[in-house]
Order: structure tokens, then sequence, then C-alpha cells
């Protein structure tokens, strides 16, 4: 998806979505800190670490001002997920993966606001998210006897070969907070991914083994029009 197409599904998502007499429509972008939570499924390794990577997201917000104290905050966004993960007998042998997830995701959110007459202050929210996947890679450095190799591939979502499966959707909840100042503001989450994307079961029951869970600290600084 390139960028004059996302921000054209920003518009009519927009447009269809939001009463526009009575939003306040933002717009914002920022980090987010991803990581993912997943099963050590290589068994004659004896550790498995995982970090972070830093992601691009950015979008719409809508409040939808149901009082001067609470409202539903709908987004659409693009949002960059992933992870770094490695497996470990030492370091001269060792399995280094790092994923990369592309997602188009609506979080829907219950916001508290505790601003002054001026609109200035702090909020709270927190809600569930539904994402679609629109791209991902994994890029693998394997080194065995301090030789290392590095294979870069793209994920197939929902194919027929469950081995190789992943699931295109995420989904799970947001809750963080944030300023304001005027029309400018700040806002920090965390997001919980709740779905396995591993999950080979066609009924999408969330099993246990293997798994692997979206994480991520995202931050962003935001105009409210």
């Amino acid at each position: 998806m390139n960028i004059k197409s996302f921000f054209l599904t920003l518009a009519l998502a927009a447009a269809f979505l939001i009463p526009q007499s009575q939003a306040q429509v933002a717009i914002k972008a920022g980090v987010n800190f991803a990581s993912i939570s997943e099963s050590a499924r290589l068994e004659e390794y004896e550790t498995l670490e995982e970090k972070s990577v830093a992601g691009f997201q950015a979008g719409l917000s809508f409040d939808l001002g149901l009082s001067d104290m609470f409202t539903i905050q709908p987004e659409v966004l693009f949002i960059q997920k992933g992870g770094k993960s490695t497996y470990k007998i030492n370091d001269d042998n060792k399995i280094v993966s790092r994923l990369y997830y592309n997602y188009v995701e609506v979080p829907v959110l219950a916001k508290l606001k505790f601003y002054k007459e001026n609109g200035s202050g702090f909020y709270l929210l927190g809600g569930p998210f539904i994402g679609l996947a629109i791209g991902g890679k994994t890029k693998t450095s394997t080194t065995v006897l301090g030789e290392t190799t590095t294979t870069e591939d793209d994920f197939n979502f929902d194919n027929d070969d469950e081995a190789e499966r992943q699931r295109r959707t995420d989904w799970g909840v947001s809750f963080g907070g944030g300023v304001k100042f005027g029309q400018i503001f700040l806002d920090a989450r965390y997001n919980l991914g709740i779905n396995n994307l591993l999950d080979t079961d066609s009924n999408n029951q969330n099993d246990e083994s293997p798994y692997r869970r979206t994480r991520g600290i995202g931050v962003t600084l935001g105009y409210e029009f």
C-alpha cells in the first residue's frame, strides 16, 4: 500500500464512520516500540531473548464529543509491529529473527478527559482494537560455529500449508493516556495483542503452542482540528 492509497483509505473511513457535525478530528504520527511474545519453539537452544524494534505509526482519530468529560474515540491507523527474538546456545551458535508487520488498525477507545476551560489538560483511554496485516517479512541471521548467514522472506498469510500459516488479523486491547495543550496533544499507550498469529486451526481458538502475539508501546504527537 502506497502513501496515496493509505490516506485515501483514511479519508473514506472518516466519511463513512464519523458524523462530522459532532466529531473532533485529529491527525497524528509517531513511533511504536514493538515486541513479540512467543513460545520457544527451538528446543535445542537453551535461551530465548526477546527485544523490541521501532516502527512507524500514523493516522486519524475522532473524538465523538459525547460530553465534556467522557467520549468514545475511534481511530484509523497505519502501524508497524514486530520484534526481535534470539535463540542462543552461545555467541557462536545462535539464531536472531527480526519480524516486521504492517497493519491497518482500528481501535475504539473509551476516553476520560480532565480538561480546563481552555481545552488543555490530560486524558485516559482504553479499549479494543482490530488490525489487518497488509504485509510482513522476517529477517533471520543464523550463526553456526561463528559463521553467520542471513535470509529474508515475506510472510504468507492464511495459506494452504498449515506449517507456514500466519494469521492476517490481529486483535487485542490498548490503554494509556496523554496530555493536550490547546489543539496539540501527546499520546502514549500500551498495545496488547491477544490473537495468536500462529494458530493453525480453522476455528482460530488461540491455541497456546506454538504462539506469537504482538506487543507495543506507542508514542504519537497529534493536532486536533
